[in-house]
């Protein structure tokens, strides 16, 4: 009976380092002569255990029960940890094949209407150059009778709306967020409030695009990859926002370096896709993020392999999960975004929400949002130094992956990351982070989105345009 339960013990051992090999190899984030070590190390313990296991000598037995002891917690800690991975990996890469686009019905607060019917046979307005047009003026038809308002100007669909020529409109959320940011309260306030106090939403539709994301098994090489920073207050990420934070990350994993070049929000640039006026940068996230990225192309002229896509939120929470960050801080300053925070110059550990506010910071600076993007790359570069440098990072690793799965939408492959990691473990070398932004004149244009009116503008310079792309191409080629 007890050499049974040896064999049973011996076989159940066996299988359960197989299954750690398997799940180790199915990662493939170790280089072939780590991956050849680990095996040998696993059947090293296994021999151990095996031949100890049956020999009668009773002090040959601490060598079985070690032997064990140790392959059992490797085994079950690699299982946990590698499942985990592969769960992760799975789940956050190339998760970015729908973009929603969520359309609003607002009427005025003080309107009698209370439901959609109660808008039968209104005007009810909309943006005429919209691309999904008539998807929602098709859907609204099957509800209501309605007669329709075209407009080519979100500012004058605004004004004839809380002017009461259309008893409602029909707009993109981000257009709608846009007003409230833009637009003080059309009624009297005791204290300064914004338009969103002054609508109600009767009635919602999301619009969904199928996108075409990058196959896997993409080779490892210098790239450029698209981070843009969502102001929506949706925490839907694949809901099209306007981009508040632009930034074209520049890899070089043969030289270990990573160059961050920021563009401001309202560079004055001409949207893909879309022929007559330029508009703002952040708008030609309204139109998706391939937009943004493609816009991004044309600007500099270069290749921008894939897209990452952040929220507000998303900083807060991963800036948490990390333990926080130090950050210099070059101005001593009062946080217009976390109110009763004092920013002291020099070094300041940072929580998520404070790492946000600094990160939002233009009102304490001459150069405002120019200063602003200075703030994102300290914050970025903090927080990815702190995940590669911090080995406490791995006392919450199942917390960390889980979390940072529903952070951003990526069309990055999975097979992409397992190679970086993979060179990483390889030479484990330390990586260079360099710091560029563009700048321009400030300026009052009319836009695409506005083609009526006039709104503030940033006119890039040619010189920072170029020597971007200069820098851009000089990392790549190493």
């Amino acid at each position: 009976m007890k050499r049974i339960i040896k064999y049973v013990l011996a076989l159940f051992m066996t299988f359960l380092s197989l299954y750690l090999v398997f799940i180790v190899f199915k990662l493939n984030v170790l280089p072939l002569k780590y991956m050849l070590l680990f095996i040998a190390v696993i059947l090293v313990l296994n021999a151990i255990g095996h031949i100890t296991l049956f020999m009668k000598k009773g002090w040959v037995k601490v060598f079985t029960g070690i032997s064990y002891i140790i392959l059992t917690i490797i085994s079950f800690l690699g299982i946990n940890y590698g499942l985990d991975t592969l769960n992760f990996l799975n789940k956050s890469f190339n998760n970015n094949d729908i973009e929603i686009t969520t359309y609003n019905l607002i009427v005025l607060d003080n309107s009698r209407y209370e439901d959609l019917v109660d808008l039968d046979n209104e005007k009810i307005g909309y943006l005429d150059n919209d691309d999904n047009k008539d998807k929602i003026l098709a859907n609204l038809r099957e509800k209501i009778g309605f007669k329709e308002v075209d407009y080519t100007d979100i500012y004058d669909i605004y004004d004839d709306f809380v002017n009461k020529n259309v008893e409602a409109i029909f707009l993109d959320n981000s257009f709608i967020e846009m007003l409230e940011d833009e637009k003080d309260s059309i009624y009297d306030c005791i204290t300064k409030c914004s338009f969103k106090d002054n609508y109600r939403i009767i009635y919602s539709v999301d619009i969904e695009t199928k996108k075409e994301n990058k196959h896997e098994g993409v080779k490892l090489k210098p790239m450029n990859i698209y981070l843009s920073g969502s102001d929506s207050r949706s925490k839907v990420i694949q809901n099209k926002s306007r981009s508040d934070v632009n930034m074209i990350l520049t890899i070089n994993p043969n030289t270990k370096t990573i160059l961050m070049t920021s563009i401001p929000r309202d560079y004055y640039v001409a949207i893909n896709g879309k022929t007559g006026l330029k508009d703002k940068l952040t708008h030609a996230g309204i139109y998706g993020i391939d937009t943004s990225r493609k816009t991004l192309e044309d600007l500099f002229d270069i290749d921008i392999l894939y897209s990452i896509k952040v929220s507000m939120s998303s900083v807060t929470e991963v800036v948490d999960l990390v333990g926080g960050v130090d950050i210099y801080s070059d101005t001593e300053f009062n946080s217009y975004h976390y109110k009763g925070w004092h920013v002291k110059k020099g070094i300041n550990h940072m929580d998520g929400e404070h790492a946000l506010a600094y990160a939002r910071e233009r009102y304490a600076y001459a150069s405002g949002d120019r200063h602003r993007i200075m703030n994102q790359q300290q914050v970025l570069e903090a927080v990815l130094k702190k995940i590669v440098q911090d080995k406490t990072i791995l006392t919450k690793y199942d917390k960390l992956l889980d979390s940072l799965s529903n952070l951003y939408r990526t069309d990055i492959p999975s097979s992409l990351i397992t190679e970086l990691v993979k060179g990483q473990i390889d030479a484990m070398d330390s990586w260079t982070f360099m710091s560029n932004s563009v700048s321009g004149s400030d300026a009052s244009m009319a836009t695409y989105t506005a083609p009526k009116s006039k709104r503030y503008v940033m006119v890039p310079y040619e010189n920072d345009v170029d020597n971007a792309k200069e820098k851009i191409e000089s990392v790549l080629k190493g």
